[in-house]
């Protein structure tokens, strides 16, 4: 019997690990923060404490989903990054209030990479875009990860925009698993993509009446001789709040002539006041009921954040969903221009 303990043993250990479900290791390092960290993912919300500058967590999920590395429980997804059952190395630092994000690796965040630069790159080929370039793209990506939150998220923002026709939207959608989609969302990408039909560069933007924070109503008539931005947002938002800092040298320079208007559709407006308290941003601030089942927004198609809208002070839609560093010369130039990916 001893000389088969060892092959038994190992027999037994080899089964153990075979009935074990795969499982992520999140490990990393952050600058200047002590105290307890937290891993959002889903629903579930785990916890550790930094230890001479260092964090580990383990888990399983079911599939490739968003994460984030928070210092409140409920915390801004602010170092955000992509989970899979694999290790992600994780490498982030604290910036007054939010722990933020510095690099993350492992295979899921690698794809992020790729799927980002070649959508990229098709969208700066306008033969490829003419081609069908950015649709032959996405078909082949979104049938190797159908349930990857990733892909999910860049196939409703592509099916939201103005890169591709109806039916290739309806083909796309189709491919993809679209119960993982909170219902309000994929209601409003629907409505988004019958927006195409309706509301485009070059348009005049819809009538608005949007309640400010501090008591105020804000329409056109509020902006008279300006450009307006319209900013969705969301203090849950980390890339809403990232943005900021890029708009405001743009704001500064520009004196005047454009003017910025941040909608909030957080669940309740004391979030953005309490926000806004501790971050001063120069340019004007209201709220809209309702998140993204938001009737108005729902019409402007707002299934993600931020989302902008650029309006030239005739009321003509200049772009939607520009890049930031595109405004001061769309604004210069006068011009219409379809958004970018970003």
């Amino acid at each position: 019997m001893k000389r088969y303990l060892p092959f038994l043993i190992t027999l037994t250990l080899f089964a153990y690990g075979c009935n074990q479900a795969p499982q992520f290791t999140v490990y990393g390092e952050i600058d200047n923060y002590e105290g307890y960290v937290f891993l959002r993912y889903g629903d579930a919300v785990d916890s550790t404490i930094i230890e001479e500058g260092k964090f580990i967590f383990e888990g399983t999920v079911e599939r490739v989903m968003q994460a984030a590395i928070t210092n409140k429980a409920d915390g801004v997804f602010s170092a955000p990054f992509y989970l899979d059952n694999d290790s992600v190395y994780v490498k982030t630092t604290f910036a007054e209030p939010y722990i933020k994000m510095i690099e993350a690796h492992s295979p899921a965040n690698t794809l992020v990479t790729q799927v980002i630069d070649e959508v990229g790159a098709i969208m700066e080929d306008e033969q490829k875009l003419r081609s069908n370039g950015i649709f032959l793209y996405m078909d082949s990506i979104t049938q190797l990860y159908p349930r990857n939150d990733f892909i999910i998220d860049v196939t409703m923002e592509i099916v939201s925009g103005d890169y591709i026709t109806l039916q290739q939207s309806d083909k796309l959608l189709g491919t993809i698993d679209t119960t993982l989609i909170h219902p309000v969302e994929f209601e409003a990408v629907k409505t988004a993509i019958s927006r195409q039909e309706r509301i485009n560069p070059g348009d005049e933007f819809p009538a608005f009446s949007f309640n400010g924070l501090n008591g105020e109503t804000f329409t056109q008539e509020s902006f008279p001789n300006q450009y307006l931005l319209i900013d969705v947002w969301a203090t849950w938002c980390g890339p809403c709040i990232q943005s900021f800092e890029k708009l405001k040298p743009i704001y500064e320079d520009l004196d005047g002539t454009l003017e910025i208007l941040n909608v909030s559709i957080d669940p309740y407006p004391q979030l953005p006041i309490n926000f806004l308290e501790k971050n001063k941003l120069p340019w004007k601030q209201a709220y809209a009921e309702g998140e993204f089942g938001n009737p108005f927004l729902k019409q402007l198609g707002v299934v993600f954040l931020p989302f902008y809208y650029l309006i030239s002070p005739n009321g003509e839609i200049l772009a939607i969903n520009p890049a930031i560093e595109e405004i001061p010369e769309l604004i210069k130039s006068k011009g219409s221009l379809k958004g970018v990916l970003k």
